[in-house]
């Protein structure tokens, strides 16, 4: 749009200075048949001036006709090409609702037979409070061991099955997890620390990106040494980059088997922490 609010710009200047008959436009015929008169005519500035009107006018025509043509052929290719189809119409037609009527609606099926689930049986229970001293005398007097021990205890007293109950199972013992410095005998790993480190020096694989960004450093593992040995609870307590993190992670799981730490003679669980060192060569 710029463009052609440009070319009119220039064209109109253009025109008025053809149209322009005052001594002070240079296109202007009769100054230039003074200022030419029987000199310098073959220079080529009397030419120019003298046929300005006339290659205007071919300009003007030859611009008509090339945006004529270039705006108008993809119009005229648009209107040779297959008509586009328009959406398709879509009939409404009304329905009437009481043409259909209730006896040609296809039957709902019958409700599932509800499932009444068996009774279940009533299991003998003797009434069990609690004895307080007291001056008055006592009505019912409290269950006796023996017959706590053929039936079950609760808060009355009624008849039933009778059911042998086992007691529940005792909750599981926690196994007390030991700091490094807490035991007596520390946890130590086949060979001692410098085989450690020297398995993990063989174990970890420096990771690609890390390798390519240049990433080093010391990732410190947190693991628990348990009382038969084995590596559990592994976590990075402080780490480098995800990259290093995880291979110092899966170096510390594939570790054997340690001596366990022993407290009292008994073998015992312990925390420890090592760091593992990442370095480029």
């Amino acid at each position: 749009m710029t463009f052609v609010i440009i070319v009119v710009v220039l064209v109109g200047l253009s025109i008025l200075l053809t149209l322009d008959t005052s001594w002070m436009n240079l296109l202007q015929v009769t100054r230039n048949e003074v200022v030419f008169a029987e000199r310098n005519k073959e220079y080529g500035a009397y030419d120019l001036r003298r046929d300005y009107g006339r290659r205007l006018a071919f300009s003007l025509v030859g611009a008509v006709i090339f945006f004529t043509v270039v705006i108008g052929t993809p119009y005229l290719i648009s209107k040779m090409g297959p008509a586009e189809e328009g959406p398709e119409k879509v009939q409404i037609v009304e329905v009437n609702l009481d043409n259909f009527r209730e006896e040609d609606q296809p039957d709902e099926p019958p409700p599932p037979p509800e499932v009444i689930p068996p009774p279940q049986p009533q299991i003998e229970t003797v009434q069990f409070v609690a004895v307080e001293a007291s001056n008055e005398p006592v009505e019912a007097p409290p269950p006796t061991q023996e017959d706590l021990g053929e039936t079950t205890a609760s808060t009355t007293t009624q008849e039933g099955q009778k059911i042998d109950a086992p007691p529940p199972p005792p909750p599981p013992v926690e196994e007390e997890t030991f700091d490094l410095a807490a035991v007596q005998e520390q946890p130590e790993f086949p060979g001692g620390m410098g085989k450690m480190y020297e398995y993990l020096q063989k174990t970890t694989k420096y990771p690609d990106m890390e390798f390519d960004a240049g990433i080093q450093g010391k990732v410190y593992v947190e693991f628990v040494v348990a009382a038969d040995g084995s590596v559990n609870n592994v976590k990075v307590v402080r780490g480098v980059s995800p990259g290093l993190d995880k291979e110092a992670l899966r170096a510390v799981k594939s570790m054997p088997k340690w001596n366990p730490g022993k407290m009292n003679g008994k073998a015992v669980k312990v925390r420890f922490t090592i760091p593992v060192d990442f370095k480029l060569k």
